[in-house]
């Protein structure tokens, strides 16, 4: 797993480096490019403690083609291959984080929280296509062939909320910074929250089989140097005892116009809970993939969100109940498998209509 998450980081400071002319000339992007993070637990740990049984998120395993290999994935849920009308329902946790920084700055996620909690992520919304949780929606829409009218779902349930956790960032771990439009921010190194988080974990007591989301507001990573930002969330997997598998995601909540691409509110959440659903453990490899706009190796996981995360529309507005929340567009396993045709939602490789991706992956090798 660390081999993957090198290749994509040097992928990630190219693009920075691409990007910093654009943003000196424009002052569109006065953070940086958005990225996001990946599980971190070795492959091949994770495939024993999912064969042992260990107590964990309900999940489905199958296995594809590709090039001159099989490879062997997992999905939260039931299988929407072998089981179309099955529905799953998955419950949550919002923990909200307040990240007290050296210099006196205090930013919280407690109202974010509350935001999330009724927002498309967990409330049934109007979305392109049909009425329900987004992740659902992208679910059914991502093996349509299978599913077609069936009443397939794979569900969130509505989470509870705890009390915000208090995090004291030392001075050499975070600091605090205002864009030039005066929002403030909070700028922590991805080693200190990883560590932080993953101890919370440990004390927090939290189900296995269920999803804690750690949710921060506007307080993103950077790798080592701050130049290096900002990640603005993860999902990944722990053991916090014997013979359990504790999935996650942290998540920021980027106040509009941070970030390019419209990743504000609940884009970042959106981007993490599809990828969680749709490769749980960080055991979903697939053949090395480029992204349109870096045609070089970028990743080689089942990660739906980071194939459209580059792309200066990569999100989309959504109402609800009289507020406009922001959503990723996902791409599609058919994608990633190299599959023709697709078996999404009207032959697509991507979830909005016109898809972003028009083809197949271009694999690099």
């Amino acid at each position: 797993m660390q081999e993957r998450h090198g290749v994509r980081n040097w992928i990630h400071l190219l693009a920075v480096m691409g990007l910093a002319a654009t943003m000196t000339r424009g002052q569109t992007q006065p953070i940086g490019q958005p990225r996001f993070g990946h599980p971190t637990m070795d492959a091949a740990k994770a495939e024993a403690l999912k064969s042992s049984g260990a107590r964990t998120i309900p999940h489905w395993s199958d296995s594809f083609a590709s090039g001159t290999r099989n490879f062997g994935y997992s999905m939260v849920g039931n299988s929407p291959i072998t089981n179309p009308s099955g529905t799953t329902t998955v419950e949550s946790e919002l923990q909200p984080l307040t990240f007290k920084f050296s210099n006196g700055v205090t930013i919280s996620g407690s109202a974010s929280a509350s935001v999330i909690a009724n927002s498309p992520i967990f409330v049934n919304a109007k979305l392109p296509t049909g009425t329900g949780q987004y992740t659902d929606m992208f679910q059914r829409a991502n093996f349509a062939k299978y599913i077609g009218s069936k009443p397939y779902h794979m569900r969130l349930g509505l989470p509870s909320i705890r009390a915000s956790i208090v995090i004291n960032v030392p001075k050499a771990s975070g600091s605090t910074a205002k864009s030039k439009s005066g929002v403030t921010y909070g700028l922590v190194d991805e080693t200190f929250l990883s560590k932080t988080v993953t101890n919370l974990i440990k004390a927090g007591k939290f189900n296995p089989t269920t999803l804690p989301i750690f949710v921060a507001g506007n307080v993103f990573e950077y790798n080592q140097v701050t130049v290096l930002c900002c990640v603005l969330g993860y999902h990944d997997v722990m053991t916090p005892s014997a013979g359990e598998i504790q999935t996650y995601i942290y998540t920021s909540f980027p106040t509009a116009g941070l970030f390019s691409g419209g990743f504000a509110d609940v884009a970042v959440l959106s981007h993490e809970a599809a990828e969680w659903m749709d490769d749980p453990f960080g055991t979903n490899e697939v053949r090395p993939w480029s992204v349109p706009q870096y045609p070089v190796c970028f990743s080689d996981l089942l990660e739906v969100g980071d194939a459209i995360e580059y792309f200066p529309n990569a999100t989309f507005p959504v109402k609800l109940n009289g507020v406009t929340y922001h959503l990723q567009d996902l791409a599609f396993f058919s994608w990633f498998t190299g599959q023709r045709p697709s078996i999404g939602l009207g032959g697509r490789y991507s979830y909005l209509s016109p898809a972003k991706l028009k083809a197949p992956a271009k694999f690099c090798n």
